[in-house]
């Protein structure tokens, strides 16, 4: 149904409306949801922020009373600086910074001997500093060899290696916190993600339901292809999600016991997508239908039948519960609403046949059968009996 050869994308606002609509769109999925389903949907992003403080702590309390270093604040920022968002990639991480700390030190101790401290000797660090950062395939935001350059440059080699000393207790400490103290495991993170994007298809399902029951136009359609284009883009970010959730697990001693989870969330993620481009392409068939093109008779063709509205109220409901089941076990009542408003969704599907049945104009009932064809589409990408997709349904003992 979608004619366009490239998704469209989400137009971006400025930081400051970014955090608006992140913040807004937190309280209303919270709202939504209830306190409880939305505080057992945050636990484990709470539970690592818990972990990384008492981290920090530790690591300032063993460098100012146990270590007796001189500047103890270095370690716990060396703790921020190396913890990651997975285990896998703090170890990295880890290596990183110290790999950074070590050439930034080596590198100033030897230009400070052979051409002594100067602005040239700024400039050169700052220059190699940030091409070695390049050819040692660092982070493009690492920029530790020239910070550690230019501060040993400042305050002498003594600090250079006091720094290496602090870098490696801080990563040391980051790496074990992130391993051994409840390591981040991001498959509950990734299902939460796809049952808020899941919650916004919803919504625009049900939003088109209400609107074609009333004086539905143009300009309204648009906003509806807009939505489904925003959403869309989304939706092929969520594939970075479940691949975190699979780098999250991959040092887990009981990696095996993820599997199943890991292969939910990524049919899941291939479900949603589906589903999503299919939706997206009911709004644009709306959008050509009230706009006229293609020999479409334009606002005159737009009083469709009810039971269009219907089912798109039933395909709501399936959005919706299909979030809810990515979110921790999936509940039961949540599986059984799914297949109600399946069922549901087909007894529309049949008298909306009947009504477009008709149809004489020819265009018009082109359209109408890829509308159909698009509905059955999305019920069957859902179904948890039959469909492409039964992986991403949980198991229900």
């Amino acid at each position: 149904m979608e004619g366009e050869t490239g998704r469209g994308r989400e137009v971006v606002g400025s930081p400051l409306e970014r955090i608006v609509s992140g913040g807004a769109a937190a309280l209303a999925r919270a709202h939504s949801m209830g306190l409880g389903r939305w505080l057992r949907m945050e636990r484990e992003a709470l539970a690592q922020t818990v972990k990384v403080t008492v981290a920090c702590a530790l690591a300032w309390w063993l460098a100012a009373y146990v270590l007796k270093v001189d500047l103890p604040v270095l370690v716990p920022i060396g703790v921020l600086l190396t913890v990651s968002a997975t285990a896998y990639s703090t170890l990295v991480r880890g290596g990183q910074q110290i790999l950074a700390v070590v050439v930034g030190v080596g590198a100033a101790t030897a230009l400070i001997w052979l051409i002594g401290a100067n602005v040239v000797t700024l400039a050169v660090l700052v220059v190699a500093g940030l091409v070695l950062t390049r050819l040692l395939n660092l982070p493009a935001q690492n920029v530790q060899i020239p910070i550690t350059a230019l501060l040993v440059l400042a305050l002498g080699s003594t600090y250079g290696f006091a720094r290496l000393a602090d870098v490696l207790l801080g990563a040391a400490i980051g790496i074990a916190a992130n391993l051994l103290v409840l390591p981040p495991r991001f498959v509950d993170k990734a299902g939460k993600e796809l049952c808020g994007l899941s919650a916004e298809l919803a919504d625009l399902a049900e939003d088109m339901s209400k609107g074609l029951r009333g004086d539905w136009d143009r300009e309204m359609a648009g906003d509806w292809l807009d939505r489904a284009r925003a959403l869309s883009q989304r939706l092929e970010d969520t594939e970075q999600a479940a691949d975190q959730a699979a780098e999250s697990v991959r040092l887990s001693l009981r990696r095996r016991r993820y599997d199943r989870r890991l292969r939910q969330v990524a049919e899941a993620a291939t479900c949603l997508d589906h589903a999503c481009h299919q939706l997206r392409g009911i709004a644009r068939g709306l959008v050509d239908l009230v706009a006229g093109v293609r020999g479409l008779p334009g606002a005159r063709g737009a009083d469709l039948p009810e039971p269009l509205a219907d089912e798109l109220a039933a395909l709501s409901r399936v959005f919706r519960d299909f979030g809810m089941l990515q979110v921790g076990h999936g509940r039961r009542e949540d599986l059984d609403d799914l297949c109600a408003a399946l069922d549901d969704g087909e007894r529309q599907q049949r008298r909306l046949a009947t009504e477009f049945h008709h149809t004489r104009h020819t265009e018009l009932r082109s359209l109408q059968g890829a509308l159909l064809d698009d509905c059955a589409r999305i019920r069957h990408e859902f179904d948890p009996d039959t469909g492409p997709h039964r992986a991403a349904f949980p198991r229900q003992d």
